[in-house]
């Protein structure tokens, strides 16, 4: 294969996963914008009530009729209750849309061809980054769900494997930069 033929393949590989990341970019902030308003100023009445737990996801919200879902009640909260968990949803919603930004914007520059630059490394390297402090930050919001609501976590959420998979992925990104400025040095230096 030539390499206008893999450039080529590469733009177009990368513009689907370009296309789902921006939706995906953007469903976090249509759903967890109108999620943390909701924590601080809903309040059940009638047929309709909200609880919050604690999830893989970071904290959610569940709104219910008939028969409450695990969680607790928001009515049941003070709202300093419902802003310390509502900071907490900006912080795990914050951190996993930097990291969807930064994916999507390392699909743009190979949709655009630009395979490795140092944009490129730059991209990786950051959302490798967010993405081991997104799962850090679920897991502290998992942590201090109980200490905020006085009552238990009924989710569950686990930063390993984000972690370990960030983590892996910003120091491959950093060999990467490293061996691109040795690989500077030497052309200099000829």
């Amino acid at each position: 294969m030539t390499d206008d033929n893999a450039l080529r393949q590469v733009r177009r590989l990368s513009r689907p996963f370009m296309i789902l990341l921006s939706i995906a970019l953007g469903l976090v902030v249509l759903v967890q914008v109108p999620e943390i308003v909701a924590i601080l100023v809903f309040r059940g009445s009638g047929a309709w009530h909200a609880s919050v737990g604690s999830s893989a996801a970071g904290i959610g919200l569940s709104v219910w009729g008939k028969d409450q879902p695990p969680g607790v009640a928001l009515d049941s909260l003070s709202f300093g209750q419902r802003s310390a968990l509502a900071l907490l949803a900006a912080l795990c919603a914050t951190c996993a849309g930097l990291a969807l930004l930064h994916l999507r914007q390392l699909f743009a520059l190979y949709s655009k061809g630009v395979v490795f630059d140092e944009g490129n490394i730059r991209h990786i390297k950051r959302f490798g980054l967010w993405l081991a402090v997104a799962a850090i930050m679920i897991n502290v919001a998992d942590r201090l769900f109980p200490v905020i609501t006085g009552q238990p976590s009924h989710g569950f959420a686990n930063a390993a494997m984000g972690l370990v998979y960030g983590g892996m992925t910003y120091v491959v990104a950093r060999v990467m930069e490293l061996a691109r400025q040795a690989d500077q040095e030497r052309r200099e230096f000829v």
